[in-house]
This record gives C-alpha cells, sequence and structure tokens, in this order.
C-alpha cells in the first residue's frame, strides 16, 4: 500500500498539509475520511479549492478507508490518509489502514483537554487512543510540520 502518511489534523485539510506535508512525501492524492465531510457537498467543494492541481483527492466515510487506499494504490497513488480525531484514526488502523507511524499535526483546545503543543490538545480518550496505538505496533509523532522534532510516542514492543 503507498499509504506515505497517516495524520489526525482537526482541520484536515490546510496550509500544512497543502505546503509542506504533500511535497515533503511526495503525495499524489489526499484520503480524507470524515463522515461528516462526506455529506456535506459545499465543504468537501471548498476543501478541493486548497489542493494543488494534480492532486487527486478521495472523499471517504472511516468505513471506507481500507478499500480506498486500496484502490489508490493499485493505480499507483502515493496516499496520504487525513482524519479529524484519534478515534477515527484507531477506527481506520482497525480496518485494515497499514500505518505503522502517525502524526499528529493539530487538535483544538476544548475544556477539559491538556494542552500538548501549542496546537495539539488532548482529552483523556486521546491518551487512552494513543496507548492502544503504541501497543499495537504504532508510533505517535506529534508535529504540525515535517521539519520540527515533534515529540515521538514510540511503539511498546
Amino acid at each position: 500500500m503507498s499509504l506515505v502518511l497517516a495524520r489526525i489534523d482537526c482541520r484536515l485539510i490546510h496550509g500544512q498539509v497543502v505546503e509542506t506535508w504533500i511535497p515533503h512525501v511526495q503525495a499524489t492524492s489526499l484520503v480524507i475520511a470524515n463522515d461528516a465531510i462526506v455529506a456535506n457537498p459545499m465543504l468537501r467543494s471548498v476543501m478541493e479549492l486548497a489542493v494543488p492541481v494534480g492532486i487527486k483527492v478521495h472523499f471517504c466515510c472511516i468505513d471506507q478507508v481500507t478499500e480506498i487506499l486500496r484502490e489508490a494504490d493499485l493505480v499507483g497513488e502515493r496516499s496520504i490518509l487525513l482524519v479529524s480525531s484519534a478515534s477515527d484514526a484507531m477506527k481506520a488502523r482497525k480496518s485494515g489502514a497499514g500505518f505503522t507511524v502517525l502524526n499528529i499535526g493539530n487538535l483544538h483546545f476544548e475544556e477539559g483537554k491538556v494542552q500538548i503543543t501549542p496546537s495539539v490538545f488532548f482529552a483523556p480518550e486521546d491518551f487512552e487512543v494513543l496507548h492502544w496505538f503504541r501497543t499495537n505496533g504504532v508510533s505517535v509523532c506529534v508535529k504540525g510540520t515535517p521539519f520540527e522534532s515533534g515529540i515521538l510516542f514510540e511503539a511498546e514492543n
């Protein structure tokens, strides 16, 4: 599977993804797995406007991630998987998305969340999901762009 980056970012498509991650990993497609976006054609259209010409965009529900990634791989696409929450990333992984490193770029502040970096705030359930990833062979790296050092939570062996 040509999945070159799996990323949690509550903003999904935005400047960090378009200007730094796509060129850095030489992605040719974005797979946006978000049930609410799939149901909102206007928001999908707005998001597509931010994507550079030549980059294919696939919008899908979380339960379709593996199928979409498999189809993208068959035609030689290098895909970035974008989800908006830790729980969606876990659902994608459980459904067969074969990533061993998960990038967390942005999770906005909400009451009761703990600040990890200036742009990443974890709720108690996010810590549980982080532990699930680590005990299931996935390293988690919190960083906004590929040029930051980030915070790495290694997979447990």
